[in-house]
């Protein structure tokens, strides 16, 4: 048993967010604030199926929208403040226009936003950022972080449950739980009121 990605045919049991969904409220979000041109920071491969699933989720609410989905926009990062600013780096480097990022972990969200603050470009003004994990560091970023909250409360009560279920030789099975969009100002929309 273990806390990651739900992946079909995967040995074991899984405990997890749905990525896909949090990625794809996280895209739906910034289309409804008008950005058209929106990043990708992660690692979008099979080898990081978290971050691959959250950009399912990305290019999904890009499809239903009618949004052009642009390769160039996406840009491997692992989950570190100094791979989100590499990321960041290199998608100004490729000189293509984008007015939004989505982060595929908060701390890549974090990096993004001091490398576009060191190229003076205005958050949220110029470009929304959205991130991923509702760390405790994207409420005190400034400007505060607009995130995509995994339910950790949950998620300890379920792998209890799962692993007392597993001991007990009881039936347990993988769990995907939902996440929750947590508004703040670096997206450019007023922050609202958390539960």
């Amino acid at each position: 048993m273990r806390w990651g990605a739900v992946q079909p045919g995967q040995p074991g049991l899984s405990i997890g967010s749905d990525n896909c969904q949090g990625g794809y409220e996280a895209a739906r979000h910034l289309i409804g604030l008008r950005r058209r041109k929106l990043a990708f920071l992660g690692g979008a491969s099979r080898g990081c199926p978290e971050f691959l699933d959250r950009y399912r989720g990305f290019l999904r609410a890009l499809g239903e929208e009618h949004v052009p989905a642009t390769p160039a926009l996406q840009v491997d990062a692992i989950t570190t403040e100094e791979a989100g600013y590499a990321a960041a780096t290199e998608l100004l480097r490729r000189g293509i226009a984008f007015d939004a990022i989505v982060g595929a972990s908060d701390l890549i969200a974090l990096g993004a936003m001091r490398a576009l603050k060191e190229h003076r470009i205005d958050v949220p003004t110029e470009v929304s950022v959205v991130g991923f994990d509702d760390i405790p560091a994207a409420g005190l970023a400034n400007p505060p972080l607009t995130t995509i909250a995994q339910n950790t409360r949950l998620a300890g009560e379920v792998l209890v449950d799962t692993l007392l279920r597993q001991i007990r030789e009881e039936p347990a099975e993988a769990r995907m739980l939902p996440t929750r969009l947590v508004v703040r100002r670096s997206c450019g929309a007023g922050a609202v009121p958390g539960p």
